[in-house]
């Protein structure tokens, strides 16, 4: 069953935010960040239920070449539900708060 994947708001400002955040840096550097986090997608929609279990139906996903940064999701019955792009430096009681 192919799903589709919503993020939730959080996640959609967050995931958009690091984009601008890298490309202010480096040209071109958000894009190949927005590229590796849509290879992450797709990894999660090829297998969602091999992600370790990362709390109650929450699951995380790495995104290979900007290590720091984790997917975390949950599996739906008709779709992928992206609730974080997180990055590992962030204070974790603000990604709990979310997942609750």
């Amino acid at each position: 069953m192919r799903r589709e994947v919503i993020f939730d708001r959080e996640a959609r400002v967050e995931f958009e935010d690091a984009v601008e955040w890298y490309n202010e840096r480096e040209p071109g550097l958000g894009d190949r960040f927005k590229a590796e986090v849509n290879a992450a997608i797709q990894r999660i929609l090829k297998d969602p239920e091999r992600f370790p279990l990362r709390g109650l139906n929450v699951r995380r996903a790495s995104v290979e070449t900007f290590k720091k940064y984790n997917i975390l999701f949950r599996i739906e019955r008709d779709y992928i539900s992206v609730a974080a792009v997180f990055h590992g430096s962030r204070n974790p009681a603000v990604l709990r708060r979310r997942l609750k």
